[in-house]
């Protein structure tokens, strides 16, 4: 698959880490921006959801590259945030851009991993039902699922959204994908059907729906199963290192980045960032760091490893062989 260009959206109001001082302690707020890297955010006011910034960035992408919607065949809407339970926010979306009814939409419900999977499931749609367009949107407002009071969280996460739109063209893409479901409390929301099904659960408040994090269990797992993952990808392509011009991993923080770098043997400069702008996006993240840091770069051919990694707990790893050709548009801001 080709991708046709790349678009990413974020509410226009910034907010600065610092100023969380006397909500939390100074020397607590100090210590978090230096080990997460993380110095300002976007946030969604109330009223703006992740959907209403996909289709921002959508738009924006139609518009800039002239691909008409009726050549759309599939919508992919990944998120952790989706407008309802039911109906799938895809189907919304469908019916907001305008596309034809007769595009084929799903949700995915993945977070770190958001990016990538969704671009191994896309190349499956061009590939394996021979569908000829695909608009992959990966889109997440965590800060409405964020407990304020939780150190971990709450300084942690923005909000954002991207859109990719993808064609068939005889390129296949190669991965690497794994799970293992027996961490999947290190990183989770505490609602859905499971919680609500118990007796002491009745009525539980929409305001305790909320993200944890386990911050040592994501930094065992990750550096237990990343570079291996990264290595086997290097592997299957006939790859090294020296010849990537730019690893692109999930924005999780700078502390894991830097281990990673360092255990991979890969230089920090080629470990693009945009989590000090924006925080941590999710799923989200891997374009965001392609639009907010490599937009003036990507206007030549350049060998590239995208690396997810996180909730579920899940990997997965792409790599693409990026063309001048494709289009890749300002931060959007709404």
């Amino acid at each position: 698959m080709r991708i046709i260009g790349l678009a990413c959206a974020v509410p226009k109001d910034e907010s600065p880490i610092e100023e969380a001082i006397g909500r939390f302690p100074e020397e607590i707020v100090r210590k978090i921006i230096g080990n997460t890297g993380v110095h300002t955010r976007r946030i969604a006011p109330r009223g703006m959801s992740a959907s209403d910034l996909s289709v921002r960035a959508a738009e924006s992408l139609f518009e800039a590259t002239g691909v008409a919607k009726d050549s759309v065949d599939a919508i992919i809407f990944v998120s952790q945030t989706g407008d309802y339970l039911t109906p799938t926010t895809s189907s919304l979306l469908q019916h907001r851009l305008g596309l034809p009814n007769t595009t084929f939409t799903f949700d995915l419900n993945k977070g770190c991993t958001g990016y990538t999977d969704g671009l191994i499931v896309a190349e499956g749609l061009l590939s394996g039902l021979r569908m000829n367009r695909v608009l992959l949107i990966v889109s997440d407002a965590l800060s409405k699922m964020v407990d304020t009071e939780d150190q971990s969280t709450a300084l942690l996460f923005g909000d954002a959204a991207s859109a990719t739109l993808l064609e068939r063209d005889g390129h296949q893409i190669s991965y690497v994908c794994g799970t293992d479901g027996s961490g999947f409390d290190a990183i989770h929301q505490n609602g859905g059907y499971r919680v609500w099904d118990t007796p002491d659960a009745y009525p539980i408040p929409f305001r305790s729906i909320t993200s944890t994090i386990d911050g040592a269990l994501v930094f065992e797992f990750t550096l237990k199963r990343i570079p291996s993952l990264v290595r086997d990808l290097l592997q299957n392509i006939d790859w090294s290192v020296e010849d990537v011009d730019a690893f692109v991993f999930h924005q999780a923080n700078l502390f894991i980045m830097k281990h990673l770098a360092r255990k991979l043997k890969v230089p920090m400069e080629k470990l693009p960032l945009s989590l000090d702008r924006f925080g941590n996006t999710s799923g989200a993240s891997i374009p965001m760091t392609l639009v907010a840091s490599m937009r003036e770069t990507l206007n030549r051919p350049q060998r590239l490893v995208l690396v997810g990694f996180g909730v579920g707990l899940a990997w997965s790893a792409v790599s693409l062989s990026w063309s001048s050709s494709e289009i890749v548009l300002p931060m959007i801001e709404i």
